[in-house]
């Protein structure tokens, strides 16, 4: 699934990028044209063409942005909603769904959202499961917690190199030859 979520990932960037990039040609453009007509006679023309190009790189990143939830939807399916069929508080197909958001403005969701954090886990909790690592607000926590699990794994690692071979176990008497793993 993490593959999936990845492609998903790497596909609307890629698409979010040349999205970004086309519209920042034809910002480019727009922005000649717009100093062209500050030198021209011809100022309204210039000016008609520069906001034809603005509306054509809106319009090139909007389509972009769907190909790459296409692509997304296409990658995973189960997480990522079909292009359209997303349901939003304004009715409006295919626009992001703020249904879930943290500020919610209906009493409905303020109702809900104080439900929920009412409920919220205490940070006691979540250290005692071993999600919080230290103190909330410790932000090196999680570093200090890594590099511990990575100096025990090298501890274990040399402590393995080093120990006795399956031979020598046998010759001190405290395997038996028959329960001896195969030395390789």
């Amino acid at each position: 699934m993490s593959d999936l979520f990845n492609q998903a990932v790497n596909a609307a960037t890629s698409a979010a990028n040349t999205a970004v990039n086309t519209a920042a040609t034809l910002a480019n453009q727009a922005t000649t044209l717009a100093t062209n007509a500050a030198n021209s006679e011809t100022a309204s023309n210039v000016t008609a063409q520069a906001k034809s190009l603005g509306a054509q790189g809106v319009s090139a990143a909007g389509n972009l942005a769907g190909q790459a939830h296409a692509q997304a939807h296409a990658l995973a399916p189960g997480i990522v909603p079909a292009p359209g069929t997303i349901n939003t508080s304004a009715g409006a197909g295919g626009e992001i769904d703020n249904r879930g958001d943290l500020s919610p403005t209906d009493e409905v969701g303020k109702a809900k959202f104080e439900k929920l954090f009412e409920s919220r886990t205490s940070p006691n909790e979540l250290q005692e499961k071993g999600i919080l690592k230290g103190k909330p607000g410790d932000a090196l926590a999680g570093k200090k917690a890594e590099l511990e699990k990575a100096m025990t794994k090298d501890v274990l690692d040399k402590e393995i190199a080093q120990r006795p071979a399956p031979e020598e176990l046998v010759k001190k008497g405290i395997l038996q030859p028959d329960n001896a793993p195969l030395s390789q």
